[in-house]
């Protein structure tokens, strides 16, 4: 599953009329399951206004920041790239691994208690057990949200 899924923003006005999901700056919040996700702004290239696509963007996704580096003039549903003008439609990246870090960083260190005489500490996971178990929840996260869009896009 992709780190990041594109969520196009009349879908989230959508779901928020009909009370799915919050919205808080750029956090989405589904409500049933109490989830978030990190938004940011991007389009999607739908289809060429004028020109070639030799910039290869049609169907692809990128954000408003990606587009200023390239040079691109956004405005509403259009895109121009030097000579180029797409058509876009315009949404959200949502990833929710950007959130789990930043919570990860700033939870305050849980204290530790004093292991009893007769109990045997367990060994610190590895590393590689460890980013094992973060990828599984990753992927369980991310395989909830797509299938929270893929029941929800109508």
């Amino acid at each position: 599953m992709a780190d990041y899924l594109f969520v196009p923003q009349s879908v989230l006005d959508k779901w928020s009329e009909q009370g799915r999901i919050q919205v808080d700056g750029n956090v989405l919040t589904i409500l049933g399951e109490g989830k978030d996700f990190a938004l940011t702004s991007a389009v999607r290239f739908m289809k060429m206004e004028a020109g070639d696509d030799t910039a290869g963007l049609l169907q692809k996704v990128k954000t408003t920041d990606a587009l200023k580096q390239m040079g691109a003039e956004h405005y509403m549903e259009s895109v121009i790239l030097g000579e180029v003008a797409y058509q876009v439609q315009q949404g959200f990246l949502a990833d929710a691994n950007a959130l789990r870090r930043a919570a990860a960083a700033s939870a305050p260190p849980v204290p530790k208690a004093a292991p009893a005489a007769a109990q045997k500490p367990e060994p610190a996971p590895t590393a590689a057990q460890v980013a094992a178990k973060a990828e599984e929840k990753n992927a369980g996260e991310q395989d909830m949200l797509a299938q929270f869009l893929l029941d929800n896009l109508q």
